[in-house]
């Protein structure tokens, strides 16, 4: 099992989080709270940078879900990078491929994002438990309904 390395920086009014080993039930909670930090740091139009990221479990399908909640309600947005192919299945199978934007490289993310919608590039004032990405188990629960109607 290869540990879950996050680093995130700003990357032309965008936060880039790069992902590197494995997003699992053991790590989950470690990501979540780094995209806390990162997007209050760097705002809230996010690129999850996907090329080195090994493997990936329905915890880790959970913090993006919850992360693309949260940014989208603070009028931000979320951009998936080069997913590998056993990641990319974890997404077609939930069907968030089709409702996710995911494209080849970090600087095809920041060219094709929406414009961002009143103060989406500032950090949130506060974060609340619910639909967040803090919300821990029970977001975990609240998440399988997107993922179900993503499928149909």
């Amino acid at each position: 099992m290869q540990p879950l390395e996050v680093t995130s920086r700003p990357h032309d009014g965008f936060t880039v989080v790069r992902l590197r080993g494995e997003l699992d039930i053991a790590t989950a909670e470690e990501l979540r709270l780094r995209l806390r930090l990162a997007r209050r740091e760097h705002g809230d139009r996010v690129v999850l940078d996907l090329a080195e990221l090994e493997f990936m479990d329905s915890h880790g399908l959970s913090v993006i879900i919850n992360c693309y909640r949260s940014v989208t309600e603070a009028g931000g947005s979320l951009a998936l990078v080069a997913p590998r192919p056993i990641v990319w299945r974890a997404l077609e199978i939930t069907g968030l491929h089709q409702r996710l934007t995911i494209v080849g490289t970090v600087d095809e993310a920041v060219a094709t994002a929406p414009e961002p919608a009143g103060g989406a590039g500032e950090a949130p004032e506060s974060e609340t438990p619910e639909g967040g990405e803090d919300a821990g188990p029970a977001a975990d629960q609240a998440a399988a309904p997107v993922a179900a109607a993503g499928s149909t």
